[in-house]
């Protein structure tokens, strides 16, 4: 470990007494949780239950979280974030705008990201049950049982070994620590980043197929994060190599892909950008016609998609300029829907709306549609249903 940089954390160790009343609600502002998914737990040091993780949990010094089947990225300050992989056990021990952040992963397994434009940051702290991790700007992953800790750089340098007996762990290279045998430290070179083979420069539609050259390796990680952000979307074990791409909104993303050792890291990843840009296309209305009738209060409407990985719905106003929706169905890929309430006699206008890539929306023009009470009529071919008095209601099940 670089001596200046021990010296550093140290000192700010042995501050933390004083500096944890001021920090307290720097710390409350800057350490948040961007995402989550699954079933993700707070085991607060305050509280005698745990809590679910989202994004409105505020986390202090001294709580636990537990990752369980779901995952969680964990923004400890502005310039470190973790994310938490499944079965993972991880307390915090010091948060801080002043003071250097310090977790304890007590088992499973942490992606580290620490990135300022600062040149000399407050470093961050990674404890285990028998090694230390610290970095300024790295990007690595550290994996943790009772037994051993593995540590895997993928840019920058790392601090790592057992405490007092660190070594400079470069990107490129896995090192571990166990409890039996010798106390060093164990190092070996990762596995070659893959080949991705290109993509295009915008994708309009999707899913994609991406696709790798490689040795021959049983398994890939495939991580997709946000660019603007860095923020993690998702990750996924995949084998062969190839995989397809889809649900992602509109945006700029960056692919990552790895391929995974015998004990199930990943090795130098190789990155791609990529960027999404679905359009939403108009849908073609088929049912009711223009200006037609009906004296049902939850007339079905139909329509036709014509983009690409497009959901709808229907909405329902007194106005064609839509000031008043009064009903809509739910947003899917559906090609027909039910108003979300019935109708009241009188005159209505509905159109469908389409999005694509979650900020593509596109609406139909209006049509015109008059509900009345107590008479239905066998449409024509047209869609007309304002036709002759009927005494009972046909299947809504079979109707044309």
């Amino acid at each position: 470990m670089s001596d200046t940089l021990l010296r550093r954390t140290l000192t700010l160790l042995t501050l933390t007494a004083t500096l944890a009343g001021a920090a307290t609600h720097s710390a409350a502002e800057t350490t948040r949780v961007s995402y989550t998914t699954g079933s993700v737990q707070l085991l607060s040091n305050e509280a005698e239950r745990s809590v679910p993780l989202d994004w409105e949990t505020p986390i202090k010094a001294g709580d636990e979280i537990v990752s369980g089947a779901g995952t969680a990225t964990i923004q400890l300050n502005e310039d470190v974030a973790l994310r938490l992989f499944p079965r993972t056990r991880l307390q915090i021990i010091e948060l801080g705008t002043e003071t250097a952040p310090r977790v304890r992963l007590i088992e499973g397994k942490v992606h580290a990201r620490a990135q300022s434009g600062d040149w000399n940051p407050l470093p961050v702290y990674i404890e285990t049950a028998n090694a230390v991790a610290l970095t300024q700007h790295s990007t690595f992953t550290v994996q943790a049982t009772l037994e051993t800790t593995l540590v895997r750089v993928t840019d920058g340098m790392v601090d790592f070994g057992a405490p007092g007996k660190a070594q400079r762990i470069p990107a490129g290279y896995l090192a571990s620590v166990g409890t039996e045998g010798h106390s060093g430290v164990t190092i070996r070179q990762l596995p070659d980043a893959p080949d991705i083979n290109p993509l295009p420069e915008v994708v309009s539609t999707l899913p994609l197929a991406v696709t790798w050259q490689g040795e021959d390796t049983a398994a890939y990680r495939l991580d997709i994060f946000e660019a603007a952000s860095g923020e993690w979307i998702g990750s996924r074990e995949v084998t062969g190599n190839g995989f397809d791409i889809g649900l992602l909104d509109n945006g700029g993303y960056q692919v990552q892909i790895a391929a995974l050792d015998a004990s199930g890291l990943a090795g130098m990843p190789a990155t791609i950008p990529m960027e999404v840009r679905l359009q939403a296309q108009p849908a073609t209305l088929s049912y009711p016609a223009a200006g037609a009738s009906a004296n049902d209060d939850m007339p079905e409407f139909r329509w036709q998609l014509n983009g690409e990985n497009e959901i709808a719905r229907v909405e329902v106003a007194r106005d064609s300029n839509f000031q008043n929706v009064i009903a809509t169905s739910e947003w899917a890929p559906e090609t027909q829907a039910l108003p979300s309430t019935p109708l009241e006699p009188g005159l209505y206008y509905w159109r469908v709306v389409t999005e694509a890539g979650g900020k593509s929306v596109v609406a139909t023009e209006p049509r015109a549609l008059t509900v009345y009470p107590n008479r239905i009529a066998a449409p024509d071919k047209s869609g007309d249903m304002s036709g002759q008095q009927v005494t009972s209601l046909p299947d809504r099940g079979t109707r044309g």
